[in-house]
């Protein structure tokens, strides 16, 4: 059985943001139809648009820890590299400090967003839905977590559960390999997917636009791929080694001024298209080049 935990570890991440909804009856708002944005089958304690900086932070930590890890078959957690555990703990340090100081923003202006709860409500303003530490339904926190076999030594387990959840603990690390395989190999299909799309033509529709982060995303993936690739992927590796020799490290604004460099792109990553679909036996895609 080969150990996962030997190559990195779990870590799981929390962070809980205030609600500000409370559900209200029907007929509570049926002579309130001027309320607008601040009704339907829910009453909003404060703008909605007050806590959006503080989601988009929670959004930005998670969508980063998603590119920095592998999935793991235990809800919440994802497995990450040895190699990476350090950079991503500062990173999540440095979106932990951005978490607080939008919840602390948020706090100062606390007082002013219920009273403009207050005209908007009504009737409906309910001076107890809203806590009195405010601070208290705020938080952003992670932790780094081991498994091991469970030790049958102890005396704690019987043999017959030993037994049981040991071999829980063998099918865990191997649907672990299989998620952390496929998951990158899915991952990467899914850039080469829309690169080629960008040099398709939808029939009489305009060429669709080359974006920078089209670009950026590959050169992200490529620089932890490495790390990532703990079972050691072989045929991918080869893949991920010719999309970066046809992107050459050329920058989107590059690509979108030279229609030479344009074609090369579009040729070798149809190329690279082709094996990956191959790769994961499903049909593929046709291309009508522009």
């Amino acid at each position: 059985m080969e150990n996962i935990f030997e190559k990195g570890c779990l870590i799981q991440l929390s962070s809980s943001i205030w609600g500000a909804r409370r559900k209200i009856k029907a007929e509570q708002i049926t002579h309130m139809a001027d309320a607008g944005q601040w009704l339907s089958t829910q009453k909003k304690l404060v703008d909605p648009c007050a806590l959006k900086p503080i989601h988009k932070v929670a959004n930005a930590a998670r969508g980063y820890l998603s590119g920095m890890s592998l999935p793991f078959p235990i809800n919440g957690m994802v497995f990450v590299p040895k190699e990476m555990i350090s950079r991503v703990d500062e990173q999540l340090t440095r979106f932990q400090t951005e978490f607080n100081e939008k919840v602390g923003e948020f706090i100062s202006r606390y007082d002013r967003l219920r009273e403009a709860a207050m005209l908007h409500l009504g009737d409906l303003f309910n001076e107890t839905d809203y806590p009195v530490n405010i601070a208290s339904k705020f938080s952003f926190t992670w932790r780094f977590v081991v498994l091991d076999v469970p030790n049958g030594r102890s005396g704690v387990l019987s043999p017959e559960v030993y037994e049981r959840e040991k071999q829980k603990f063998v099918q865990s690390m191997e649907d672990a390999r299989e998620m952390a395989v496929m998951s990158l190999r899915e991952e990467f299909s899914g850039m080469i997917e829309r690169i080629t799309e960008r040099f398709t033509n939808g029939g009489d529709t305009k060429p669709k636009v080359f974006k920078n982060g089209t670009i950026n995303n590959f050169y992200a993936f490529f620089e932890t791929f490495k790390e990532r690739n703990i079972f050691d992927d072989h045929e991918l590796a080869q893949l991920v080694d010719r999309a970066r020799a046809v992107l050459g490290g050329n920058t989107a604004d590059i690509i979108r001024s030279n229609d030479q460099l344009k074609e090369q792109i579009r040729d070798g990553m149809a190329e690279v298209e082709k094996a990956m679909d191959e790769m994961l036996e499903r049909p593929r895609r046709k291309i009508v080049m522009d």
